[in-house]
């Protein structure tokens, strides 16, 4: 008869959408400590998903401790808006769009390579010349 396993205690994870799933960032045993670590990663990265979950131990899976039964206990949505009690970093303000037909006027003039272009037409010319030269003798 196999021996009981000892009771784990209840462990609380973070997690981060990635794709289709979810990657755990850190696992403690407070959910205190769970919670205010899970406000920070709300607030240094406002537009992620995040979920809190407790992680209780299945004792009753083949796999020794490597399963866990998990209930959702909170889930930030960043369409849903700002978490509740939590400040949030505003995000960054992107460029206004160029209207079409309007070209932008560079800050900075850029010199054209005038010479690098000319060698190349150069050689372009001079390896044309030569291979009609050798097929139009033929």
């Amino acid at each position: 008869m196999p021996t009981p396993r000892p009771p784990q205690p209840t462990r609380f994870a973070i997690q981060k959408a990635r794709g289709k799933g979810w990657k755990t960032l850190e696992v403690g045993e407070e959910l205190a400590h769970a919670k205010a670590r899970f406000d920070r990663m709300v607030g240094i990265n406002p537009r992620a998903y995040f979920r809190l979950i407790q992680l209780d131990y299945n004792a009753d899976s083949a796999y020794e401790g490597m399963e866990f039964n998990w209930t959702l206990i909170e889930l930030y949505d960043p369409t849903k808006g700002p978490p509740k009690g939590g400040r949030v970093r505003p995000a960054p303000k992107a460029a206004p769009a160029a209207k079409p037909g309007r070209r932008r006027k560079a800050a900075e003039p850029v010199a054209l390579p005038l010479r690098v272009y000319l060698a190349v037409i150069l050689i372009g010319t001079l390896a044309g010349a030569l291979a009609y030269l050798h097929f139009a003798g033929r």
